[in-house]
Protein backbone atom coordinates (compact mmCIF):
# COMPACT_ATOMS: atom_id res chain seq x y z
CA UNK A 1 0.00 0.00 0.00
CA UNK A 2 1.37 3.29 -0.95
CA UNK A 3 0.76 6.10 1.25
CA UNK A 4 0.69 10.21 -0.09
CA UNK A 5 1.31 11.62 3.52
CA UNK A 6 4.19 11.72 5.80
CA UNK A 7 3.62 8.17 8.29
CA UNK A 8 3.17 8.61 11.80
CA UNK A 9 4.84 5.75 13.84
CA UNK A 10 2.33 4.04 16.31
CA UNK A 11 3.06 3.07 19.50
CA UNK A 12 2.20 -0.52 20.67
CA UNK A 13 2.72 -0.72 24.40
CA UNK A 14 4.73 -4.29 25.44
CA UNK A 15 5.92 -5.13 21.84
CA UNK A 16 9.39 -4.29 22.97
CA UNK A 17 11.89 -7.48 22.93
CA UNK A 18 14.38 -8.13 26.09
CA UNK A 19 16.93 -5.64 26.52
CA UNK A 20 20.04 -7.58 24.63
CA UNK A 21 23.78 -6.52 26.06
CA UNK A 22 26.60 -5.63 22.97
CA UNK A 23 30.09 -5.05 23.03
CA UNK A 24 30.50 -3.15 19.66
CA UNK A 25 28.54 0.28 20.78
CA UNK A 26 26.29 1.41 23.84
CA UNK A 27 23.17 -0.76 23.39
CA UNK A 28 20.34 1.30 21.67
CA UNK A 29 17.88 -1.29 22.41
CA UNK A 30 14.52 0.12 23.61
CA UNK A 31 11.23 1.10 22.68
CA UNK A 32 11.37 4.25 21.26
CA UNK A 33 8.87 7.53 21.40
CA UNK A 34 8.76 11.64 21.11
CA UNK A 35 7.43 12.18 24.93
CA UNK A 36 5.56 15.37 23.30
CA UNK A 37 3.82 13.49 20.37
CA UNK A 38 2.58 10.39 22.29
CA UNK A 39 0.78 7.84 20.26
CA UNK A 40 3.82 6.65 17.78
CA UNK A 41 6.66 4.20 19.04
CA UNK A 42 9.54 2.19 16.87
CA UNK A 43 10.79 -0.72 18.64
CA UNK A 44 14.94 -0.93 17.80
CA UNK A 45 16.47 -4.26 19.21
CA UNK A 46 20.37 -4.53 18.90
CA UNK A 47 22.57 -7.77 18.36
CA UNK A 48 26.29 -6.39 17.95
CA UNK A 49 26.82 -3.87 15.33
CA UNK A 50 23.37 -4.59 13.83
CA UNK A 51 19.71 -2.84 14.68
CA UNK A 52 16.43 -4.83 13.96
CA UNK A 53 13.60 -2.04 13.84
CA UNK A 54 9.67 -2.42 13.57
CA UNK A 55 7.66 0.29 12.77
CA UNK A 56 4.32 0.15 14.08
CA UNK A 57 2.52 2.69 11.63
CA UNK A 58 -0.40 4.63 10.04
CA UNK A 59 -1.41 4.86 6.51
CA UNK A 60 -3.09 7.86 4.25
CA UNK A 61 -6.30 6.11 5.81
CA UNK A 62 -5.25 6.26 9.48
CA UNK A 63 -5.19 2.39 9.36
CA UNK A 64 -2.50 0.45 10.85
CA UNK A 65 0.32 -1.06 8.63
CA UNK A 66 3.70 -2.90 8.84
CA UNK A 67 7.00 -1.66 8.05
CA UNK A 68 10.39 -3.50 8.94
CA UNK A 69 14.28 -2.46 8.65
CA UNK A 70 15.62 -6.08 9.56
CA UNK A 71 19.07 -5.41 8.99
CA UNK A 72 20.48 -1.29 10.09
CA UNK A 73 23.86 -1.50 10.01
CA UNK A 74 26.72 0.61 11.87
CA UNK A 75 30.08 0.01 9.98
CA UNK A 76 32.06 2.11 12.87
CA UNK A 77 31.39 3.19 16.23
CA UNK A 78 33.18 6.81 16.26
CA UNK A 79 34.13 8.72 19.66
CA UNK A 80 33.64 12.37 18.67
CA UNK A 81 29.83 12.16 17.15
CA UNK A 82 26.81 10.01 17.31
CA UNK A 83 26.97 6.91 15.64
CA UNK A 84 24.04 5.78 12.94
CA UNK A 85 22.36 2.77 11.68
CA UNK A 86 21.13 2.27 8.64
CA UNK A 87 19.51 -0.44 6.17
CA UNK A 88 16.35 -1.07 4.00
CA UNK A 89 13.02 -0.22 5.47
CA UNK A 90 10.69 -3.03 3.91
CA UNK A 91 6.87 -3.04 3.39
CA UNK A 92 5.79 -6.59 4.40
CA UNK A 93 2.42 -8.54 4.17
CA UNK A 94 1.28 -12.00 4.66
CA UNK A 95 -1.73 -14.97 6.03
CA UNK A 96 -4.10 -13.86 8.22
CA UNK A 97 -3.31 -13.96 12.19
CA UNK A 98 -6.49 -16.18 12.60
CA UNK A 99 -5.30 -18.27 9.61
CA UNK A 100 -5.14 -22.21 11.22
CA UNK A 101 -1.78 -22.76 10.14
CA UNK A 102 0.81 -19.80 9.32
CA UNK A 103 2.64 -20.41 5.50
CA UNK A 104 5.94 -18.72 5.66
CA UNK A 105 5.74 -19.00 1.59
CA UNK A 106 3.04 -16.34 1.61
CA UNK A 107 5.11 -14.00 2.83
CA UNK A 108 5.75 -11.27 0.40
CA UNK A 109 8.34 -8.09 1.29
CA UNK A 110 8.50 -4.83 -1.07
CA UNK A 111 11.67 -2.66 -0.33
CA UNK A 112 9.83 0.91 0.45
CA UNK A 113 12.61 3.28 0.87
CA UNK A 114 15.60 3.34 4.26
CA UNK A 115 16.21 4.22 7.71
CA UNK A 116 18.51 5.51 9.81
CA UNK A 117 19.21 5.49 13.30
CA UNK A 118 21.48 8.33 15.11
CA UNK A 119 22.48 7.65 18.30
CA UNK A 120 22.98 10.03 21.16
CA UNK A 121 24.15 8.36 24.22
CA UNK A 122 22.55 7.37 26.41
CA UNK A 123 18.84 7.83 25.87
CA UNK A 124 17.83 10.02 22.46
CA UNK A 125 18.24 9.60 19.05
CA UNK A 126 17.19 11.03 15.88
CA UNK A 127 14.76 8.97 13.44
CA UNK A 128 15.02 9.66 9.99
CA UNK A 129 13.21 7.20 7.63
CA UNK A 130 11.22 6.74 3.95
CA UNK A 131 8.38 5.46 2.33
CA UNK A 132 8.06 5.43 -0.95
CA UNK A 133 9.43 8.82 -1.33
CA UNK A 134 7.76 10.25 1.91
CA UNK A 135 10.88 11.60 3.99
CA UNK A 136 10.51 11.37 8.37
CA UNK A 137 12.76 12.72 10.52
CA UNK A 138 11.68 12.51 13.98
CA UNK A 139 13.47 13.42 17.41
CA UNK A 140 13.27 10.27 20.08
CA UNK A 141 14.10 9.05 23.31
CA UNK A 142 13.67 5.82 25.23
CA UNK A 143 10.24 4.99 26.73
CA UNK A 144 10.01 4.12 30.16
CA UNK A 145 7.35 2.57 31.74
CA UNK A 146 8.35 0.97 35.07
CA UNK A 147 11.78 1.17 36.82
CA UNK A 148 14.23 -2.10 37.18
CA UNK A 149 15.11 -2.07 40.92
CA UNK A 150 18.99 -3.46 41.97
CA UNK A 151 18.25 -4.14 45.38
CA UNK A 152 20.20 -6.84 46.29
CA UNK A 153 23.61 -8.42 47.53
CA UNK A 154 26.33 -8.94 45.64
CA UNK A 155 30.27 -9.28 44.80
CA UNK A 156 31.19 -6.68 42.69
CA UNK A 157 34.45 -4.94 41.28
CA UNK A 158 35.65 -1.58 39.52
CA UNK A 159 38.10 -0.50 37.58
CA UNK A 160 38.80 3.49 37.08
CA UNK A 161 41.29 5.82 35.37
CA UNK A 162 42.51 9.09 35.68
CA UNK A 163 40.72 11.36 33.40
CA UNK A 164 42.41 13.48 31.17
CA UNK A 165 41.60 16.72 32.55
CA UNK A 166 42.11 15.69 36.14
CA UNK A 167 44.05 18.30 38.21
CA UNK A 168 47.83 17.78 38.30
CA UNK A 169 48.72 15.68 41.52
CA UNK A 170 45.47 14.57 42.38
CA UNK A 171 45.82 11.12 43.94
CA UNK A 172 42.34 9.11 43.74
CA UNK A 173 42.59 5.31 43.97
CA UNK A 174 42.35 3.93 40.23
CA UNK A 175 42.77 0.50 38.98
CA UNK A 176 40.84 -2.37 39.90
CA UNK A 177 39.02 -2.35 42.91
CA UNK A 178 37.28 -5.67 44.35
CA UNK A 179 34.22 -5.77 46.77
CA UNK A 180 33.68 -8.61 48.79
CA UNK A 181 30.15 -7.72 49.96
CA UNK A 182 28.08 -5.35 48.27
CA UNK A 183 24.16 -4.75 49.58
CA UNK A 184 21.86 -2.30 47.24
CA UNK A 185 18.77 -1.19 47.81
CA UNK A 186 16.21 1.62 46.41
CA UNK A 187 13.24 2.69 48.22
CA UNK A 188 11.39 5.01 44.93
CA UNK A 189 14.32 6.90 43.32
CA UNK A 190 16.93 6.96 46.42
CA UNK A 191 19.29 4.66 45.76
CA UNK A 192 22.17 3.37 48.87
CA UNK A 193 25.03 1.17 48.12
CA UNK A 194 27.19 0.01 51.03
CA UNK A 195 30.37 -2.31 49.39
CA UNK A 196 32.64 -3.60 51.61
CA UNK A 197 36.57 -5.29 50.79
CA UNK A 198 37.59 -8.00 52.37
CA UNK A 199 41.23 -7.76 51.18
CA UNK A 200 43.33 -6.50 50.76
CA UNK A 201 43.45 -3.64 53.23
CA UNK A 202 39.54 -3.93 53.91
CA UNK A 203 37.50 -0.76 54.16
CA UNK A 204 33.77 0.68 53.29
CA UNK A 205 32.51 2.54 50.86
CA UNK A 206 28.87 4.41 51.15
CA UNK A 207 27.11 5.74 48.22
CA UNK A 208 23.88 7.28 48.31
CA UNK A 209 22.08 9.11 45.36
CA UNK A 210 18.93 9.62 43.13
CA UNK A 211 17.86 6.78 40.46
CA UNK A 212 16.07 7.28 37.64
CA UNK A 213 15.09 5.06 34.49
CA UNK A 214 15.42 5.32 30.97
CA UNK A 215 13.79 2.70 28.62
CA UNK A 216 16.05 -0.38 30.17
CA UNK A 217 18.83 2.03 31.14
CA UNK A 218 19.11 3.01 34.74
CA UNK A 219 21.32 6.29 36.14
CA UNK A 220 22.45 7.36 39.69
CA UNK A 221 24.03 10.80 40.89
CA UNK A 222 24.63 10.73 44.14
CA UNK A 223 27.95 11.19 46.37
CA UNK A 224 30.43 8.77 48.81
CA UNK A 225 32.52 8.35 51.23
CA UNK A 226 34.84 5.15 51.68
CA UNK A 227 37.15 4.59 54.55
CA UNK A 228 41.08 6.52 54.41
CA UNK A 229 39.32 9.56 53.25
CA UNK A 230 38.10 8.87 49.46
CA UNK A 231 34.64 10.86 48.89
CA UNK A 232 32.88 13.44 46.75
CA UNK A 233 30.50 12.93 43.61
CA UNK A 234 29.78 10.19 41.70
CA UNK A 235 27.53 8.82 38.49
CA UNK A 236 26.49 5.10 37.28
CA UNK A 237 25.09 5.73 33.92
CA UNK A 238 23.64 3.65 31.51
CA UNK A 239 22.95 1.05 34.34
CA UNK A 240 21.69 -2.52 32.77
CA UNK A 241 20.40 -4.48 35.92
CA UNK A 242 19.04 -7.84 35.57
CA UNK A 243 18.37 -11.20 37.69
CA UNK A 244 22.22 -11.96 37.43
CA UNK A 245 23.78 -8.76 38.73
CA UNK A 246 24.22 -4.89 37.06
CA UNK A 247 26.79 -3.57 35.46
CA UNK A 248 27.48 0.28 34.17
CA UNK A 249 30.05 3.43 33.56
CA UNK A 250 30.99 5.02 36.69
CA UNK A 251 32.19 8.49 36.50
CA UNK A 252 33.69 10.37 40.12
CA UNK A 253 35.14 13.19 41.67
CA UNK A 254 37.82 12.04 44.16
CA UNK A 255 38.53 14.93 46.93
CA UNK A 256 38.59 17.12 43.52
CA UNK A 257 40.38 14.87 41.20
CA UNK A 258 38.25 13.12 38.20
CA UNK A 259 37.91 9.34 37.35
CA UNK A 260 35.94 7.09 35.08
CA UNK A 261 35.65 3.68 34.20
CA UNK A 262 33.13 0.76 34.85
CA UNK A 263 31.27 -0.67 37.78
CA UNK A 264 30.05 -4.72 37.60
CA UNK A 265 28.55 -6.09 40.33
CA UNK A 266 27.10 -10.38 40.49
CA UNK A 267 24.27 -11.49 42.45
CA UNK A 268 25.97 -13.28 45.71
CA UNK A 269 23.21 -15.44 45.89
CA UNK A 270 21.39 -15.70 42.16
CA UNK A 271 18.13 -14.62 41.47
CA UNK A 272 17.88 -13.19 44.91
CA UNK A 273 14.98 -11.04 44.55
Amino acid sequence: MKTATILTLSLLAGTCGPALATTFSNDVTDLWWNPDESGWGVNLIQQSNVVFATFFVYDSLGQPHWYVASDMRAENVPTDRPYEFSGALYETTGPAFSAPVFNPAAVTRRQVGSANFEFIPPDTGTLTYSVDGVSVTKQVRRQTWAANDPSGQYTAAQVTQKSPFAAAGCNAPTGLQTFDQVAVALAGNSFTMTASRVSPSGGRCQYAGTYSQAGHMGAVDGAFTCDGGSNGTFTLRELEVGVHGFAGNYDASDRGCQVYGNFAAVRANGNDK
